[in-house]
């Protein structure tokens, strides 16, 4: 259960800013509320008390346009019989990823919208059909807001946005695309979710 009576949360913060001084760890970790107020993610802990009693702070993660109604999206995007992989630089593994089209989902725009705008913003192509796959909880145990995963067929492609981190495209078939998440290449939870949806939904 979370907690919401204050009272027993300005207590349990109390005791725990007396055992964090103790062990000479940060007072911060004391905090119950709102953490970080960041333009794209809120980080809040909450004091939960599980079954046994006990009370601990739990943090999660909150997606800042997903309070207003903003739907981040995936797609995973056929052109011409061969799939898109981006070649992207990620600011939070510090790596090079390669992963499918994907972004923040901004308020007031309809997921499939963002879609399509998301699309042009990061190869310069259009989509001739986009086929929602449903909601995908990327990190049950940390994130709260959900994706939406489509599979998108384009009409046309431009050039990589290097102001994306996005280096350059990789094309695959069907079965170099399952080969390089079998072998590790592929790492990225969104591209593979997205790739699991699509083949069980026999669309590719």
């Amino acid at each position: 259960n979370i907690v919401l009576d204050q009272k027993t949360i300005s207590e349990w913060e109390a005791n725990k800013v007396a055992e964090l001084r103790q062990k000479q760890l940060p007072l911060e970790w004391a905090k119950i509320g709102l953490i970080l107020d960041d333009p794209k993610n809120l980080i809040v802990r909450d004091l939960v008390r599980f079954p046994d009693g006990e009370m601990f702070g739990y943090g999660r993660s909150i997606a800042t346009d997903s309070l207003k109604g903003g739907k981040a999206v995936v797609m995973l995007s056929e052109y011409e019989g061969k799939f898109l992989l981006l070649h992207q630089y990620r600011h939070a593994t510090r790596q090079w990823h390669y992963e499918v089209p994907r972004g923040y989902g901004e308020p007031n725009i309809p997921a499939d919208a963002n879609a399509r705008k998301e699309i042009e913003e990061e190869t310069g192509g259009e989509v001739s059909q986009l086929v929602s796959l449903g909601e995908f909880h990327n990190n049950t145990g940390y994130e709260s807001a959900s994706v939406a995963l489509f599979y998108a067929k384009l009409s046309s492609v431009g050039s990589a946005n290097v102001n994306e981190g996005i280096e350059s495209f990789v094309w695959l078939t069907v079965s170099e695309l399952e080969e390089w998440v079998a072998d590790g290449r592929i790492t990225d939870g969104f591209t593979i979710a997205a790739y699991t949806k699509a083949k069980l939904r026999k669309l590719i």
